[in-house]
């Protein structure tokens, strides 16, 4: 294997991490950012019903 050869091919598995460590950390933002926004929803049904039951 000559020198390019190499380089090519650590270039490529570099980009390859790159990518996937790129598409997990975007999947663990979306998945936070509904979860976060499940229990706020939930939150403000039950501030909404408590108000409603005071009335």
């Amino acid at each position: 294997m000559d020198v390019a050869t190499a380089k090519t091919l650590v270039s490529l598995a570099l980009l390859i991490c790159i990518a996937i460590f790129s598409y997990v950390s975007f999947e663990m933002f979306i998945t936070q950012m509904v979860k976060d926004l499940r229990a706020s929803w939930a939150q403000r049904a039950a501030a909404a019903e408590a108000v409603q039951t005071e009335k």
